[in-house]
């Protein structure tokens, strides 16, 4: 070799070179329609799954292809010959790549994108589950505020569940506060503290409004008959089902 390599190497380690140092990612609105170019982006050789790229303004509809390119040589491989993939991330609330950064796992390239992608479809299960009585969902648009949040679920689970058991038990702290700091924000989305806003600040539509009840089932006596308490803090008693007209 003419130039001394970048890193060192061990003696009898081989040593494999590559034809391009760069991708590149196209986008169109349809699988055979015409592709642009969107980035260009340096090889991750060291990422076991490949070069990331997020495109911020691609939708659900989105087609994506990606070229290898030697910036050298400006060699490119055939873009017809690359495969297309559609868009999925637009469907979500946030990326893989930002809970990889509230995690702090943006260099973890051992901890794979799938593993991530499942907490994040449980976090985003959890939150719709919880809002779903007072917001349509899924929502449209999709507050920041929700975003944060399923990048703490996600990342706290992940923190957790993977990792908490390893000797440095402040993984798991950090997770754990992940995950109060997220049930915080939601109890008080729930209890309409805290609403959701657009990119405008203008307040998303909440549900047709209604009255909120809770009450017990049992008749166990004459100081439990079931009493049903509304928003209103008013109060009822139910008959005894085996005296009616008592």
């Amino acid at each position: 070799m003419s130039t001394a390599l970048s890193f060192l190497h061990k003696s009898g380690v081989r040593v494999q070179k590559i034809l391009f140092n760069q991708r590149r990612f196209y986008r169109s609105t349809s699988e055979t329609g015409s592709y642009s170019l969107l980035a260009t982006q340096d090889m991750e050789v060291d990422r076991p799954d490949g070069t990331f790229y997020e495109d911020s303004a691609g939708t659900s509809s989105s087609w994506y292809k990606a070229t290898y390119f030697n910036s050298t040589t400006n060699v490119e491989t055939t873009l017809a010959d690359a495969v297309a993939c559609k868009a999925a991330e637009s469907e979500h609330y946030t990326s893989v790549c930002d809970i990889r950064k509230q995690a702090g796992f943006e260099d973890a390239f051992g901890i794979k994108d799938e593993t991530i992608a499942d907490y994040r479809d449980e976090a985003e299960n959890e939150f719709e589950a919880a809002v779903v009585s007072i917001y349509t969902i899924p929502l449209v648009p999709k507050p920041k505020i929700v975003r944060q949040i399923i990048n703490l679920l996600a990342a706290g689970n992940l923190l957790i569940k993977e990792y908490g058991m390893e000797a440095d038990i402040e993984i798991s702290k950090s997770g754990q506060r992940m995950l109060e700091r997220a049930y915080a924000l939601i109890d008080k989305i729930v209890d309409k503290t805290l609403k959701l806003v657009d990119d405008d600040g203008s307040p998303l539509t909440l549900k047709t409004s209604t009255t909120e009840a809770s009450t017990s089932n049992l008749y166990s006596s004459s100081d439990d008959k079931g009493e049903l308490f509304n928003i209103g803090d008013e109060s009822f008693s139910f008959k005894d089902p085996s005296n009616p007209r008592s």
